[in-house]
């Protein structure tokens, strides 16, 4: 049965819309101002997007997993001129969202139709990427292969030298997909840098919630700043040290 798909008007501006599957929110839109993030996880992403480079410069992006296409948006009005390549395997979500909310004019977007692993398959194979985002939920479940090493290998793969790939995981208390898909980024490349922001709460495995994973050769310490120092409050940025004691204490 194909999911329900809807659009839900946002009660805080005039022209804000909520992406609901199954009755699942899984994107929020402003469409008079795309730099507005409503979900948390997604602000951090954000976070992670102003520091990438010069504020304003334009950058390569690669979004696996589109939704309503915010930050695919969030670049375009912050870095104009980026190149982007937003990958989904839902045909009728993509035209449903496309209609509803057109993407902004005038900006380098392509949207691909396909499986992600397909698409990293296709791309042109000189082609890399200053960020690679994978947000990959049907409903509220992520397809298995993103805890595979060689998927997320494939991710690592498609960086520019200085790029980042940056995983949202939605998970449960104890934060099992967290540390099944930070150990198979480490598996896949164990020369890469890693680093996760999310509340302390869902770090402690205490709660719920989402966390966001970076990944790369070296992440820019302005990243980490901006992680810390732009909330959305309360968030703890684990890395080195601190973050092996969460995620491969135990082990």
């Amino acid at each position: 049965m194909a999911p329900r798909i809807e659009f839900e008007r946002d009660v805080f501006s005039s022209r804000g819309w909520t992406l609901l599957v199954d009755g699942a929110a899984q994107s929020h839109v402003d469409a008079d101002e795309p730099t507005r993030l409503f979900f948390e996880y997604v602000r951090r992403i954000g976070n992670v997007v102003d520091a990438l480079a010069d504020p304003g410069a334009p950058v390569t992006a690669l979004h696996l997993g589109g939704g309503a296409m915010s930050l695919a948006r969030y670049v375009a009005a912050t870095r104009p001129d980026s190149s982007q390549v937003v990958v989904d395997a839902d045909a009728r979500l993509v035209a449903l969202v496309t209609e509803r909310l057109p993407l902004p004019a005038g900006e380098r977007i392509s949207v691909m139709v396909a499986d992600a692993r397909d698409a990293l398959a296709r791309l042109d194979a000189d082609l890399r990427f200053d960020l690679v985002i994978v947000d990959l939920y049907a409903r509220l479940e992520a397809p298995a292969f993103v805890d595979d090493p060689a998927f997320l290998g494939a991710c690592l793969s498609r960086l520019a030298p200085a790029g980042l790939v940056v995983v949202n995981v939605a998970d449960a208390a104890g934060g099992p997909r967290l540390a099944a898909q930070a150990r198979a980024l480490a598996r896949a490349d164990p020369a890469v840098d890693l680093l996760v922001a999310a509340p302390p709460g869902v770090l402690a495995g205490a709660e719920e919630g989402n966390a966001v994973i970076v990944a790369g050769r070296e992440i820019p310490s302005l990243v980490v700043e901006r992680l810390r120092e732009a909330g959305p409050f309360p968030v703890d940025v684990l890395q080195g040290a601190r973050l092996d004691a969460v995620l491969w204490g135990a082990c």
